[in-house]
């Protein structure tokens, strides 16, 4: 069996038939979903059982296994890291699927005494994901604040090309220094301040000058605090749900909170933790 490019699905399908096909999918590294009544058995840190129910069995590319029920967002019943995943008919005609994970031992077993789909599916998903504001999103709320680098700095250039990268920000402080800013919406690494200090030597070497350098983030390691002092650079601590709200505020974000509103109803608070939080 190849891997899967179009979702396969099977509707009703022949118990006998599926447990090559599904040892074959799993071993092509596919998404395998069982839909139908079945029963669940666990043993490992604890010992379980699940009685029969229409459910949801998941086994994602990675080897990860969840049973859902038809109600609720947790599985009633997961593992993770799986070792090994076999199928077979048993001895009662139902479809067994038993993933087994090596450290801490723990054993899954689900028996199908119905099966109602069967899909088989390659996913890919390479998307990040973001909490609050994308680089690009909390760039414009600072060129658009620019008080929140620092009082009196004004933005001349947004990007501005210094030596083979661009920078985030280029303005002037309040005396008219220039000033070189780059933005991290993650954890500020070394890395990162490198990046800027080569920014800096650029803009030197072009202009004679040496502008000040300023690494804005949500945080930073204790690595690019240590490089930051030593290299002379300045850095800014920002909290990204604030710069979220003030995107909401200022009309560069709508906030989901808006669709479905009454006229009138006024917004809760952003300040809300979330439940990615």
């Amino acid at each position: 069996m190849a891997p899967v490019n179009e979702p396969l699905i099977l509707e009703k399908p022949d118990p006998a038939a599926l447990p090559d096909l599904i040892r074959r999918a799993i071993g092509e590294r596919n998404t395998v979903i069982v839909i139908g009544e079945c029963s669940v058995e666990y043993e490992g840190r604890s010992t379980s059982r699940l009685g029969k129910g229409d459910r949801v069995l998941m086994i994602k590319q990675d080897g990860s296994v969840l049973v859902h029920r038809p109600t609720g967002y947790s599985p009633v019943n997961w593992q993770p890291d799986t070792s090994v995943i076999e199928a077979w008919i048993n001895e009662r005609g139902e479809l067994s699927i038993l993933a087994v994970r090596s450290k801490p031992r723990e054993v899954l077993n689900i028996s199908f005494s119905r099966v109602d789909s069967v899909i088989i599916a390659r996913l890919r998903d390479d998307a990040e994901f973001t909490m609050y504001l994308d680089e690009a999103e909390m760039k414009r709320v600072l060129v658009g604040n620019p008080e929140l680098i620092e009082p009196g700095f004004r933005v001349v250039e947004d990007e501005k090309r210094l030596g083979s990268g661009q920078a985030d920000i280029y303005g002037v402080d309040k005396e008219g220094r220039p000033v070189i800013v780059e933005l991290k919406r993650i954890t500020a690494s070394r890395d990162a301040v490198l990046q800027l200090y080569g920014y800096v030597k650029a803009y030197e070497a072009t202009y004679g000058k040496r502008p000040r350098g300023i690494l804005i983030a949500p945080s930073f390691s204790p690595s690019a605090i240590e490089t930051l002092l030593r290299l002379q650079l300045e850095y800014r601590q920002v909290d990204l749900r604030e710069l979220y709200r003030l995107a909401v505020e200022k009309g560069l974000r709508r906030s989901l909170l808006e669709y479905g509103r009454r006229p009138g109803e006024r917004e809760r608070g952003t300040g809300e933790k979330t439940r990615h939080e």
